[in-house]
């Protein structure tokens, strides 16, 4: 990594910058889904409401680059099997070990137990990656909008220490 990035928990004040990832990545990440889907997610997972309530119940990771935020990932611990819902990384800084990162701290904030997520059928990249890291297809979910791409859910097992 060129810069020196840190990864940190998120705080109140980080909610613009987590808002302005999502408005960076989401566009190009899920093109192949279409426009409408694009302004869906972006409208009810990236506002300052969803930002807001995704702090007070889930742990919020940001990758804390010198000049901005560039990157994202959050776990929800509640579940039996806690589930990452978020990991973005802002295009001009992928590929550069952050997602790795992110990745790699919000497992460990898991302590040991296995980890869920999942990502939108299609993205070929998000597939890999999580492949990359362990994480195997346990099922697949219909999108409840005709013609939306399908939900692919992965677990990981908790790393043997």
């Amino acid at each position: 990594m060129g810069m020196s990035v840190k990864i940190r928990r998120a705080n109140q004040g980080d909610i613009e910058a987590i808002i302005s990832v999502g408005r960076q990545t989401w566009p190009r990440t899920y093109e192949f889904a279409g426009a409408e889907y694009v302004s869906k997610g972006l409208a009810t997972w990236w506002s300052a409401e969803a930002i807001q309530r995704t702090l007070e119940t889930t742990t919020v990771l940001v990758a804390d680059g010198e000049k901005a935020i560039v990157g994202t990932g959050n776990i929800d611990l509640r579940p039996e099997v806690p589930v990452i819902w978020k990991l973005y990384v802002v295009p001009e800084m992928q590929g550069a070990g952050i997602g790795s990162a992110l990745i790699d701290e919000l497992v460990d904030v898991a302590a040991g137990r296995p980890v869920r997520l999942e990502y939108t059928d299609g993205n070929a990249h998000a597939a890999g990656f999580y492949a990359a890291h362990g994480f195997v297809e346990v099922r697949r979910e219909a999108n409840d909008q005709p013609g939306w791409p399908d939900a692919v859910w992965l677990e990981r097992a908790p790393l043997k220490r």
